[in-house]
């Protein structure tokens, strides 16, 4: 979208981990726009916080420390890096990727635009991984540490609309809040004259409890039903999911088009995240009938009809049915679906229109 809009980007590789690849980052940077940060030091009260987390995991006691401060994620050699930077180039916007990196703005200078692109809002991410029993320490904060990082932008990017309403709530006036979401391309709106049904996705653990709930609850349902059908399972997923008769596993795919080619609906059984669930735009964006709990449509208001969305099990497996059996819903959805990727695009860049404008 910024190389749309005739930016010039150079992109700042905050290195934290080993196991982190950059390789495709910095093909399509370019090597001449693409700089490392080693990002590995840490003030000894965080490095401790860090060692005692690692010993709750381990006697599975996750309950101290269970929500993140909004800057432990970030050395404190990372303000003379940016110094640097701006000694050897004049930037006018910095444009941080995700709350946790946003103490990086303290050190830019007057005058340059700030903007956080939040991807999520964190402060609802351990309820959620609560919620699924994940235990496990991931990056959550309270929402006084969600404010307090965002009161260091110009912007503030949400990535759907209801976390924008959110984030005004909680950022002091003068401070703008607008929503960005994920452009895709469109393809053409048809309907598969097919009996697939499918999900595809990674091996993320709301992913799996939403499968899981599916195959457990709405696929016997579907049985009952006598209704032809062939569900299939794309991406890491594959690697958490039981074998079965009952549905396909396919793994890692060289090409996703095809899958979406095939596939007469698309399911998001997910119920629960924060964020823009991907899935379900990237199906939209395939022109694909979605059958959806709520959650999969949050932030996406729309009049166009692409989406069933249902909350209890035999709506869930009514919807698909129907899908299954009407060409012509099958048709109009992929239609609508289409239609409104349309306007959602053109909303995400008059958006990012007026970040790079300054209104």
């Amino acid at each position: 979208m910024m190389r749309g809009a005739g930016c010039d980007i150079d992109f700042l590789f905050l290195h934290t981990y080993p196991e982190e690849d950059p390789a495709l980052t910095k093909e399509f940077i370019g090597e001449d726009h693409f700089i490392t940060f080693k990002n590995k030091k840490r003030p000894f009260h965080v490095w401790l916080k860090r060692k005692v987390r690692a010993v709750l995991e381990i006697l599975h006691m996750p309950w101290i420390f269970r929500n993140f401060s909004i800057d432990e994620s970030l050395s404190p050699d990372l303000g003379k890096c940016i110094k640097d930077l701006f000694e050897k180039k004049k930037y006018d916007i910095v444009w941080c990727e995700y709350i946790y990196t946003s103490k990086a703005l303290l050190y830019v200078p007057e005058g340059v635009t700030k903007v956080i692109d939040t991807v999520n809002a964190f402060t609802f991410k351990r309820a959620m991984y609560d919620a699924v029993g994940y235990k496990h320490y991931i990056f959550a904060i309270n929402k006084k540490e969600e404010a307090k990082g965002l009161k260091r932008a110009d912007y503030v990017v949400a990535i759907q609309e209801e976390e924008e309403a959110f984030f005004k709530t909680i950022v002091p006036e003068g401070i703008k809040v607008l929503t960005i979401g994920e452009n895709m391309p469109i393809s053409e709106p048809y309907a598969a004259k097919t009996d697939t049904i499918l999900f595809l996705g990674s091996y993320y653990v709301v992913n799996q409890q939403g499968v899981k709930d599916f195959i457990a609850n709405v696929l016997p349902l579907l049985k009952k039903s006598g209704v032809p059908y062939t569900f299939k399972l794309v991406g890491s997923i594959c690697k958490h999911i039981p074998d079965s008769d009952e549905y396909m596993k396919m793994g890692y795919v060289e090409d996703i088009e095809d899958s979406y080619k095939d596939a007469r609906l698309v399911i998001n059984p997910v119920n629960q995240g924060t964020g823009l669930n991907i899935k379900s735009i990237e199906a939209i964006s395939h022109a694909k009938p979605v059958v959806t709990h709520s959650v999969g449509v949050r932030g996406l208001k729309s009049d166009k009809h692409f989406a069933i969305v249902a909350d209890d099990y035999q709506a869930y497996a009514d919807a698909i049915i129907k899908v299954l059996k009407d060409d012509e819903l099958a048709l109009n959805m992929s239609k609508d679906a289409a239609a409104f990727m349309k306007e959602y695009i053109d909303k995400n860049n008059a958006s990012l229109e007026a970040i790079l404008e300054g209104k």
